[in-house]
């Protein structure tokens, strides 16, 4: 099993508030500020960077998605830090590993880390159900490895870096909204990309995160101020978002796009293709965690309503507890087949036991299972090349122990499994076991005399 996936989820904090501009260039341009209203509320944004950097633009968006994904992979630690190889965050953001794309990691991650946001009234307290000011750097603390004196990314550079707390308790609070980051990463322009994910987020109510819309309307010059573009004349604004509506309908991601009124009190109107309807995030949650593929839960949402799929994912993690059900292919298609054929299984809470399926036998749940939810680091570790399980070596092993090991000494320890002087698997199985039998400092302590490099 390969770690690093395509992001999954984004915040919807960050995601609808859009703090990296749609602009291509943004040179001279070192701070911006937008006013707008959401209801009975008035909401202001400022953004504020260093001027040899200019504000966040253009790939910052891929980035800030990838750090976002890494994170919520990583377990969502409550301090927000995570490390993670250079490479990885390469190939998370979408990018090619040349050494072009390392410098404008290297640039994107100074300007994430450098710049200075404040929101007021705008950034979503969701357990509480308030509305907050918050002022943050989306990197709050950011430190990697490098050879020499040079400054540069290489191969072998590991970042340890922190997430703004504003951001790590919105994600860690679920206040979040499912990213197609393939589809994303697919588009043609930043531009593009970021009002991609922008226009998706937007399809979600901020207080009610689990209600859709197909159809989002708003103004010409309030969505210039929402992607961050210069807003003066509305021919230009027309002319920006040209492209990007081409490459959303030709996609498919669009249905259409309409354009009424005149001048500054021009309007958009957005209608969303079926085929991008979003999933609840907890449905969709629900649905993966028995292994149920994104496109098969897409396709049931199109069938089902949500309370139908949840009620009968209920009815089937009930049944298994009770050891009515017996799973004899695998998990989802299990779950799949009684969420179409729902009588043909019984029901825990009224007493009667119906006919089960061809594929889950009403018996009980054979005691190996219990076996199969253990760790088998092989397995994870199949088929991939040494560059590749020195990567999910590294972050494995940063997951389980936390905090205990600086960037330089990951550094090491990626160097080491991709050489072949260290066995991953074999690694990762001592980590576990050690974890398991309470010895964890001495795992720690063992690790790093391996790790330290000869005076």
């Amino acid at each position: 099993m390969n770690d690093f996936k395509p992001a999954r989820f984004d915040d919807l904090n960050w995601g609808r508030l859009n703090l990296v501009s749609a602009q291509d260039s943004v040179e001279g341009q070192h701070s911006w500020r937008v006013t707008f209203t959401q209801g009975d509320r008035v909401v202001r944004v400022g953004c504020r960077a260093l001027p040899e950097l200019g504000i966040p633009h253009g790939i910052d968006n891929d980035v800030s998605s990838a750090l976002i994904d890494h994170y919520m992979s990583s377990g969502l630690p409550e301090d927000g830090e995570m490390s993670l190889a250079v490479t990885d965050l390469l190939r998370l953001a979408g990018f090619h590993r040349n050494g072009r794309y390392r410098t404008m990691l290297a640039e994107s991650l100074d300007r994430l880390h450098t710049t200075s946001y404040e929101i007021s009234g705008g950034w979503r307290d969701h357990p509480n159900r308030r509305w907050t000011t918050a002022k943050f750097h989306f990197i709050e603390l950011l430190e990697y490895t490098h050879h020499g004196e040079s400054g540069r990314f290489d191969d072998r550079s590991m970042l340890r870096l922190r997430l703004a707390e504003p951001l790590v308790a919105s994600l860690r609070s679920g206040y979040t909204k499912p990213l197609n980051i393939e589809f994303m990463q697919s588009l043609s322009r930043p531009r593009t990309r970021i009002i991609f994910r922008l226009l998706d987020a937007m399809r979600y109510n901020p207080e009610r995160p689990d209600e859709v819309i197909d159809e989002y309307e708003v103004g010409l010059i309030e969505w210039a101020d929402q992607c961050k573009l210069p807003n003066g004349r509305p021919d230009v604004v027309r002319r920006a978002l040209e492209g990007p509506h081409e490459e959303l309908l030709r996609r498919g991601y669009l249905r259409s796009v309409t354009l009424d009124g005149r001048g500054k009190k021009q309007r958009l109107r957005y209608e969303f293709s079926p085929e991008f309807t979003p999933i609840s995030p907890a449905l969709l949650h629900r649905l993966r965690a028995h292994g149920v593929a994104d496109g098969i839960a897409r396709q049931l949402t199109r069938q089902y309503t949500t309370s139908v799929l949840m009620t009968r994912i209920e009815r089937f993690e009930r049944l298994l507890r009770a050891g009515l059900l017996k799973v004899r292919k695998t998990p989802a298609h299990a779950l799949v087949h009684l969420i179409r054929h729902p009588d043909q299984y019984p029901d825990p809470t009224s007493g009667r036991v119906l006919e089960a399926a061809p594929t889950a036998a009403v018996q009980r749940t054979p005691p190996q299972a219990a076996e199969e939810s253990g760790v088998d680091v092989t397995a994870e570790l199949r088929g991939l090349d040494l560059a590749e399980a020195a990567s999910f070596t590294t972050k494995r092993v940063s997951l389980l122990y936390h905090r205990k090991f600086t960037a330089a000494e990951l550094d090491t320890l990626r160097h080491l499994v991709t050489t072949g002087d260290l066995d991953g698997a074999v690694l990762l199985t001592e980590a576990h076991a050690r974890l398991a039998r309470m010895d964890a400092q001495g795992f720690v302590d063992d690790l790093k005399d391996r790790l330290r490099v000869p005076a």
